[in-house]
């Protein structure tokens, strides 16, 4: 903490501020919590902060992902492998009611999840808790949320549809630029398609996507593992209405089918969910390299953003032994398992001290406000340095009463700036107290500044479940109206000191002296009197502005997931596709040839008319070590004569042909020549 806190001079509050952001979060990152901010208000109406979503991203996306496994098991059970059996399969369900609705539920929610996710990765960012002993966290939520968003991929793709065609297409395209096994893949499929052996394919594909949730599961495990009390599922309420409005909104809009993906045509317009199928116009042609490298250089910076240099990580905070009475306040407060209680050695007057583990405290100051001996300190901030502070503030205005208010980093770069050190008038004084976290505030220092004068105390905070030090607005709310130790002494419970949860935007809020009727009639409060925490009172008025504002936004997601239907291939153009899954069958011929014309053939040529589309040399001697063969020509629609044929010289006068066909093709055909019919030879 900055050094003004033990001055007798204190600096201006502005100055106080500027030291005390820059300790903590950057620029970049205050810039984008204000934007953030700007977004939230519509869901920060008079009464409503605690049923902001975004409050919950948290808890709400293990929810939502519990929802996709749950009805993902329900799914399998009536899923058939194969190609056919697969699509034929997902087509019964959407003919009954209930699978129906199952179905959209599955996917709804995984799209609700991945968003949600994102956003509270976002909120994580811009409140800087990312840095110092949080690197776990962070990078085990970033891998975790690749593996939800391929394993989303992978269950797009069990449907065997148009969609999954494009997926399919653009993971070949993907393997030919990073391996040599895309043919043999593409090969391996149609063979299967061929054969009735797709349920291999398949299966393996099920697997794959069930031990992708598995990995995700286990990383989810890293990500709280440092977590005291770490909150798993949101409020009942949250449950009901967001359970609610899935099932609903899954009645109304099915999922529907999309037409079976074909091999010998590449699928037209089909709607792609842009939250896990944005990438796939982008990937099945040249530019899939710059792509698939721009997501994986992207998805690095988001990993290692911990060890980038927005700002220097806290250091932990300092145990000062000789204060410390080990009563245990500051271990249980935690909120990241950083203090421990050791045992002192026998003969001292305490039987336990409070020990620090740097590696896993992240200097949230939580434990200050918890501790009222003054055994602990966070760089140069205790409780005798904010008390210095509050005496020098107090001291400013002999002539006047003065209102002390409180408030965290967040609120004093955000929402509390314009009223830095301005007074709002000749008998009536304001003074502005930064700190890292209100709950650094031990209840008796509040006690103790009314006790010298202070005409009110107002404690300025983030709305439940928005703290940037998790549990810092939670702890204060509880030891000012005596419900957590340290308490708030009864002598003060009807003291003029004031609490309030408000976004860090809304800090005017907190600015009249006693809240007037019409505030009150905005948002009720639970208690006017002093002492008591502003905490709005609930009602299904809330409730419905809260859910239909979620209902809203989920009609919404379906929209955008079913509205965008990119073109990913011409209408001009069809295809022609040569495929050699094993070319030991190129030997057959070769002796037919050799007998015919006495030389070993050397080319395998594939024409269009006149125009030669492939030619490659195979020396037949090594024909068993080559890999498959797939190649693909883009071609006009209309009539095409074509042609695969051996030539053994350079003068092209020895061929033998292996194939020849006239076909009309129509806009996106694909005409595949599968060269795998002929017996090998003895």
């Amino acid at each position: 903490m900055s050094k003004e806190f033990g001055r007798s001079s204190t600096p201006s509050t502005k100055q106080q501020v500027e030291e005390l952001a820059d300790s903590k979060r950057s620029a970049l990152l205050r810039w984008v919590e204000r934007l953030a901010l700007y977004i939230e208000r519509p869901f920060n109406w008079p009464g409503n902060a605690s049923l902001n979503i975004f409050y919950h991203t948290d808890t709400l996306s293990v929810f939502l992902w519990l929802i996709v496994a749950l009805t993902g098991l329900y799914l399998t059970l009536f899923y058939q492998f194969g190609f056919d059996a697969g699509y034929n399969s997902v087509a019964k369900m959407e003919s009954q009611f209930i699978a129906r609705i199952v179905r959209a539920i599955h996917r709804y929610a995984s799209g609700s999840a991945m968003v949600v996710t994102v956003l509270h990765g976002i909120r994580l960012f811009f409140m800087g808790r990312f840095r110092g002993a949080r690197w776990l966290a962070w990078v085990s939520g970033v891998v975790m949320a690749v593996l939800l968003w391929v394993d989303g991929v992978t269950g797009y793709w069990l449907v065997w549809d148009q969609r999954a065609q494009l997926i399919n297409n653009s993971f070949i395209t993907l393997l030919g630029r990073v391996s040599q096994s895309a043919p043999a893949f593409a090969s391996g499929l149609l063979i299967a398609n061929k054969t009735d052996r797709s349920w291999i394919f398949i299966t393996i594909l099920l697997v794959i996507h069930i031990l992708l949730f598995g990995g995700a599961a286990l990383f989810y495990w890293w990500h709280i593992m440092r977590l005291q009390r770490p909150k798993f599922l949101p409020e009942r309420y949250w449950l009901i209405g967001t359970g609610a409005v899935l099932i609903i909104i899954s009645a109304i809009f099915p999922v529907g089918m999309l037409p079976k993906a074909d091999f010998g045509q590449l699928p037209g317009l089909v709607s792609l969910d842009p939250f896990y199928l944005l990438v796939i116009p982008f990937v099945t042609g040249p530019t899939a390299g710059w792509v698939w490298g721009g997501l994986g250089i992207l998805s690095l910076l988001a990993g290692i953003v911990p060890w980038m240099s927005f700002s220097k990580p806290p250091a932990p905070i300092q145990i000062h032994p000789q204060s410390c009475t080990g009563c245990t306040l500051c271990s249980k407060d935690c909120p990241y398992k950083a203090i421990s209680m050791q045992p002192r050695p026998p003969g001292e007057a305490h039987k336990l001290i409070a020990q620090v583990d740097p590696k896993l405290c992240v200097a949230c100051g939580v434990c200050l406000g918890s501790c009222e001996t003054n055994a602990i300190s966070l760089n140069e901030l205790s409780g005798t340095a904010i008390w210095q502070n509050v005496e020098t503030r107090l001291a400013r205005h002999p002539e006047q009463s003065v209102t002390l208010c409180f408030t965290c980093e967040r609120h004093a770069v955000q929402g509390a700036r314009p009223y830095l050190d301005q007074q709002p008038s000749n008998t009536q004084a304001v003074e502005i107290i930064p700190l890292p976290c209100v709950a650094v505030i031990p209840p008796g220092l509040v006690a103790r500044a009314v006790s010298s004068g202070a005409a009110e105390v107002r404690v300025v905070g983030c709305p439940p479940d928005d703290c940037s030090r998790r549990e810092g607005n939670l702890w204060t709310d509880a030891r000012m109206s005596r419900a957590r130790l340290p308490r708030l002494k009864k002598a003060y419970e009807n003291a003029p000191i004031y609490t309030f949860w408000l976004p860090p935007d809304a800090f005017a809020q907190a600015l009249p002296v006693i809240p007037s009727e019409s505030t009150r009639s905005e948002a009720k409060i639970e208690d006017n009197r002093p002492g008591a925490s502003y905490t709005p009172i609930l009602t299904w008025r809330n409730f419905a502005l809260a859910f239909g504002a979620l209902a809203i936004l989920m009609a919404m997601q379906v929209w955008i997931t079913q509205a965008w239907s990119p073109r990913v291939y011409p209408v001009t153009k069809s295809y022609v596709q040569l495929v050699v899954p094993d070319p030991m069958l190129l030997a057959f011929p070769a002796d037919r040839f050799s007998e015919k014309y006495g030389e070993q053939p050397t080319h395998l040529i594939l024409r269009d008319g006149e125009v030669t589309l492939f030619d490659k040399p195979y020396p037949f001697t090594e024909v068993d070590n080559t890999d498959p063969l797939v190649v693909e020509f883009p071609t006009s629609l209309g009539d095409h004569n074509l042609t695969l044929s051996m030539v053994s010289d350079s003068k092209n006068s020895n061929t033998l042909m292996i194939y020849n066909r006239t076909v009309t093709l129509t806009s996106g055909q694909v005409w595949i020549i599968m060269y795998d019919s002929l017996p090998r030879p003895k």
